[in-house]
């Protein structure tokens, strides 16, 4: 179950930017057609300054996919999405390909993000037998596997996510988790400089490296990480805390 919803609005003047003069010989605005939104179910107000280009194309993938509108509506969205972002089909193609539209693997990601980790251990097995080559589904293995505590199966897993394709900065992170938990601090060091390399400004691993300075008695340069990470978000309760201690 997504949690979002969608609203249809007129056509914000904001989306406007996006279309020159010229472009709208390509693709000509309608202004009678309503736009839909996605909103997340946790956002208790939502401001239309707040809106953002993705919130909009998100809603228009979801009404392209119930179908609940009129046809003319369902071809101008189509329009719509395809021109702004000329590398959709592409990008559906490699989802279905993946399978990562398959049930085991949603539900796998929803009862993790829900906290149900075993539960989603148990999914994401199941698509695994039928896609052991895809990355997503090795990440997801060992995301299940660290948050039950299981750290050296997660580790394992992660590092099959990572040798299949998933060289990112949430698997180096999720890693460096693993590594910190089982005393590999050089190791956890490495992944965390390499996630950071990739993602200067997460706050998560600039958070992870103060963390494991604290673990390695280096008390100024945790500090001095948890400052950046202040820095760049004020509130981050992490960062409060440790700072605070």
């Amino acid at each position: 179950m997504r949690e979002s919803s969608v609203i249809f609005l007129p056509f914000p003047e904001s989306i406007k930017e996006y279309f020159t003069s010229e472009t709208q010989e390509v693709f000509r605005i309608d202004p009678d057609i309503p736009i839909p939104i996605e909103i997340p179910k946790d956002n208790e107000k939502f401001y239309l300054e707040n809106m953002s280009i993705e919130m909009v194309l998100s809603g228009m993938l979801r009404v392209i996919e119930t179908r609940e509108v009129q046809q003319e509506w369902l071809d101008y969205y189509s329009g719509f999405v395809l021109f702004l972002r000329p590398d959709i089909l592409a990008k559906i193609k490699e989802i279905t390909d993946n399978g990562l539209n398959d049930e085991n693997f949603l539900n796998a990601h929803r009862l993790i993000r829900e906290g149900k980790a075993q539960e989603g251990l148990n999914e994401i097995r199941t698509f695994l037998e039928s896609h052991p080559l895809v990355w997503n589904g090795w990440f997801i293995l060992g995301w299940a596997l660290r948050l039950l505590c299981r750290w050296e199966d997660a580790a394992a897993a992660l590092r099959k996510a990572i040798e299949l394709g998933a060289d990112n900065s949430d698997s180096r992170n999720e890693l460096a988790i693993c590594l910190m938990e089982t005393g590999d601090n050089s190791g956890a060091k490495r992944e965390l400089e390499t996630a950071l390399s990739k993602d200067p400004e997460n706050v998560k691993i600039i958070s992870n490296l103060g963390v494991l300075a604290l673990k390695n008695g280096e008390k100024e340069k945790a500090a001095a990480f948890f400052r950046t990470v202040l820095e760049i978000d004020s509130g981050d309760p992490v960062a409060k805390k440790f700072m605070g201690e």
